[in-house]
């Protein structure tokens, strides 16, 4: 899963840095260093919601940079290509290795200032690193990460119906009239990091990340440490043959902080590692208020809250940017195996048209629109292809579950 391999993958070797350095009271003052120049304030912040992510425009010395907005990252970070347009003081320095990130130098820093729609943050703890390994995931090539620990010197609120984020000194500057549903967050016992929403699942309380940059599931976690919830529940069964199994769950009883939602998909994956997220697809359902300092989520939905049900495609797809294929992300186990797909399948033509030597605009115009306009569609028509080999295949929506 993308956001465990990469972005989580980057929470961990932040704190293996300091865990080699300091204990977690050094890391705690690094991540809370940092203060907002303006006493009062107001802003707002057009975004682009694109597969699920949260992207913004930095502007540093007359350029625009790409970055996710991620409230599930415990720290800001700066692609290597762009950090001398930032001043910054270094603070520590560390090589890693991972199955994403193969050797090379991470920096901790303090950057002296970046600016937010026209309000300066000083004094951030930041991490620089090679992102390289992110224009797999998206057309445009990201140049870093808001995290959490800038987030939290100011209020914010996300309008994913308008896609603009507004942020200020004062939360009564965004007009709050009695929101429906009032989240109460926590953090762990460290102190700091990202902050956790009690999810109950048929019963079982689980913390839950509160994590915009999972784009791609509503509610995940990984199947190993819930095999008792998952066998008593009703799930349908995913992954390759000879892979661990994967799960989709919709729970007969489901409350996220204490509030009961119902209809909503909960996934079992392996590829999140020990992450558990509550995700933008949950999200994005709601004008999403952030009162870090109480520790608070206001929630106040923008129409109707979707409902999901066992029902769709066999098989799940994604883009890679960087080979410009369609892949197959997973699917449902017993599809996977009667079909005889293995991990590594491309999708070579979709309807009869040829989609395996697309241009890099091309690809992303193809991903962005035409592939949603056919996921409307009931029956796909798809030639696959593995090791040079192709197949032709048909996938249709069914209800998986009778």
């Amino acid at each position: 899963m993308f956001k465990k391999s990469l972005f989580s993958f980057l929470t961990l070797i932040i704190i293996s840095i300091f865990q080699g350095n300091a204990q977690d009271k050094f890391l705690k003052e690094w991540t809370e260093k940092g203060f907002i120049e303006s006493e009062n304030y107001y802003s707002e912040l057009p975004f682009r919601y694109i597969d699920g992510y949260i992207f913004i425009d930095i502007i540093q010395n007359g350029n625009h940079y790409n970055f996710l907005f991620d409230t599930g990252a415990e720290t800001t970070i700066i692609d290597k290509s762009i950090l001398n347009q930032f001043s910054f003081e270094p603070f520590a320095e560390s090589n890693i290795t991972g199955p994403i990130i193969k050797n090379q130098d991470v920096k901790t820093i303090i950057l002296s200032n970046i600016q937010l729609a026209g309000v300066m943050f000083s004094e951030i703890g930041a991490v620089s690193i090679d992102m390289e390994f992110s224009k797999e995931r998206f057309c445009k090539d990201l140049h870093g990460i808001i995290g959490s620990n800038l987030m939290k010197k100011s209020k914010w609120q996300i309008d994913y119906k308008n896609q603009v984020i507004k942020f200020s000194n004062d939360i009564s500057k965004f007009h709050l009239d009695n929101p429906k549903y009032i989240l109460k967050t926590r953090l762990s016992s460290k102190g700091f990091g990202t902050e956790t929403v009690d999810i109950k699942i048929n019963g079982e309380v689980i913390p839950f990340g509160f994590d915009t940059g999972n784009g791609a599931r509503k509610i995940v976690a990984n199947p190993s440490n819930f095999k008792k919830l998952i066998k008593k529940s009703k799930s349908v069964e995913y992954g390759f043959p000879k892979t661990d199994k994967d799960y989709h769950i919709i729970p007969e009883k489901l409350f996220i902080g204490g509030i009961e939602f119902s209809n909503q998909m909960v996934t079992f994956e392996n590829k999140v590692g020990k992450s558990q997220l509550l995700g933008n697809k949950f999200y994005e359902n709601f004008l999403v208020t952030i009162d870090w300092e109480n520790h608070l989520l206001y929630l106040d939905p923008q129409g109707e809250i979707k409902q999901d049900e066992f029902y769709g495609f066999p098989l799940e797809f994604r883009a890679n940017y960087k080979t410009n294929k369609i892949e197959i992300y997973t699917g449902i186990r017993e599809f996977l195996k009667k079909n005889k797909i293995e991990n590594g399948t491309i999708l070579a033509k979709v309807n009869g048209v040829n989609i395996s030597n697309l241009s890099d605009k091309d690809f992303c115009e193809f991903w962005d629109i035409s592939w949603n306009k056919i996921k409307t569609a009931k029956t796909i028509n798809l030639t696959i292809a593995k090791d040079g080999k192709e197949k032709e295949i048909v996938v249709s929506k069914n209800k998986f579950v009778s």
